[in-house]
């Protein structure tokens, strides 16, 4: 099989943070793949499309490309975002490699086009400060969000190359809130310290980091879990528009590592 590859970047487009594949040089024929991996990590976030009804061209992409190290028992595969039809394409090639599922998650795709940057408007609360984060925060975000294997190397990998913000303490510098931007550029790991909530961060974050992102011409987007009713309606309050498909997470994992259930998620 030959492949086509594409390389694509974060907020800064010296670094490549990531490559893309696809099984032809015209997108509108083709399976793609997107593969994220962290250097000398087992851990793999990978994305899928077909944009025609046969999978199958996809499906063998999957089996067959040596880019994912299938026969290693510390590799861990997160596919990120896949549109719900194409689930069993990735259940089939998860099985036939020797690994199990661990976790699927509904998730939401919402999204706002540069078209609505004029109808921002906001205001920074004066106790506060918007600000980049720093490697520093690193733990206290993992601590926050997930124990999956690499999460601290994947959020230290989104804060080097890829827009972020944190809400800041004026008067002690403590970190209460924050948002990061995954290898898509979507928003994700958005958070408030518990002692903060109710204080309007969280609108604050969305607001800022839309800005941002649709001044560079970027579409702000967003992928919700579907239970997650406060995100949605966050979303949905800041005239974020929302999908009608819906997409999924899955987490997979040697067939070994899923019987002994030697994972914590």
């Amino acid at each position: 099989m030959e492949w086509y590859k594409q390389l694509y970047y974060g907020d800064k487009p010296k670094y490549p943070i990531g490559l893309a594949y696809t099984t032809s040089d015209r997108f509108e024929g083709a399976a793609i793949v997107g593969i994220f991996k962290i250097s000398d990590s087992h851990d793999y976030r990978v994305t899928v499309y077909c944009f025609g009804e046969d999978t199958s061209m996809l499906q063998e992409a999957l089996l067959r490309t040596n880019r994912i190290k299938w026969n290693s028992p510390e590799s861990t595969i997160f596919f990120t975002a896949i549109p719900e039809k194409l689930l069993p394409v990735v259940q089939r090639c998860v099985s036939g490699q020797g690994f199990g599922i661990v976790q699927t998650e509904n998730i939401v795709y919402q999204w706002k086009t540069p078209d609505h940057l004029n109808s921002l408007n906001y205001s920074c609360p004066p106790e506060v400060r918007v600000a980049p984060l720093g490697l520093e925060h690193v733990e206290l975000i993992r601590k926050n969000w997930s124990n999956l294997p690499a999460s601290a190397e994947y959020i230290e990998t989104l804060i080097k190359h890829n827009i972020n913000l944190g809400v800041y303490s004026r008067a002690t510098g403590e970190l209460c809130a924050w948002v990061l931007c995954n290898e898509f550029c979507a928003l994700t790991m958005m958070h408030t310290m518990e002692n903060h909530r109710r204080k309007g961060y969280a609108q604050l974050l969305c607001n800022a980091m839309s800005e941002r992102l649709l001044r560079a011409g970027i579409i702000a987007r967003a992928v919700v879990m579907e239970e997650n009713r406060p995100s949605l309606k966050l979303f949905e309050s800041h005239k974020f528009r929302s999908s009608r498909d819906f997409f999924i997470y899955v987490l997979a994992m040697p067939r070994r590592a899923v019987d002994s259930g030697q994972w914590e998620i």
